[in-house]
């Protein structure tokens, strides 16, 4: 049987959206299903790279509080933030994963909890959100400013190339283009801008 043209352009771009194509076609419902609640993969059973990058958007730290909520008042109680929290550990126990290290310390209803009422909501998780990713920049920007000391061996305040080539050896091949002023030295900012992002 032939199909026409028509009806095997929607067959196949039908089949290229794949299921999660599909699941956004079907019509929005107010309320959401158990199914929906089901299938809903927690953050920490995510691929790696969709948690590093759900970090960096909040959604972890946001969204993960949120369906915390168990008798859904909009905020968050101590009981319900260490159910949530045992939940978690007890599945990755099971799945055989490790605690989460000192470089990847876990909240605290305490720390994130910052009028002190019991209850944690919204603009306390995102002021928490905040406040940790500033303070991942000061760290970060610190071991910069350590680092670049460390490379500075003659200590006039910016790099040479063959500082660079003998302290940090993986910016050597991005010299030239980190080098804005072109006098053949890299300075702090220089460095800086020239980050990975």
């Amino acid at each position: 049987m032939k199909l026409a043209p028509l009806s095997f352009a929607i067959a196949l771009a039908v089949a290229s959206l794949g299921i999660p194509g599909l699941a956004l076609a079907q019509p929005a419902t107010d309320a959401p299903t158990a199914t929906a609640d089901a299938t809903r993969t927690a953050p920490s059973e995510r691929p790696r790279h969709h948690r590093r990058h759900a970090f960096h958007r909040g959604h972890d730290l946001h969204h993960g509080i949120a369906r915390m909520d168990a008798d859904g008042d909009g905020r968050v109680s101590r009981a319900e933030f260490d159910a949530a929290r045992t939940g978690r550990e007890a599945a990755r126990q099971a799945r055989g994963g490790k605690e989460p290290g000192a470089r990847r310390e876990a909240a605290t209803f305490d720390a994130i909890d910052a009028n002190g009422d019991g209850h944690l909501v919204r603009s306390e998780v995102l002021a928490h959100r905040e406040q940790r990713l500033r303070e991942m920049r000061e760290r970060r920007e610190q071991r910069m400013a350590d680092a670049f000391a460390a490379a500075d061996l003659n200590g006039d305040g910016r790099l040479s190339r063959v500082e660079v080539d003998e302290k940090m050896p993986r910016l050597s091949a991005r010299f030239a283009w980190m080098d804005d002023d072109r006098d053949g030295f890299l300075d702090l900012a220089e460095l800086r801008a020239g980050r990975p992002r």
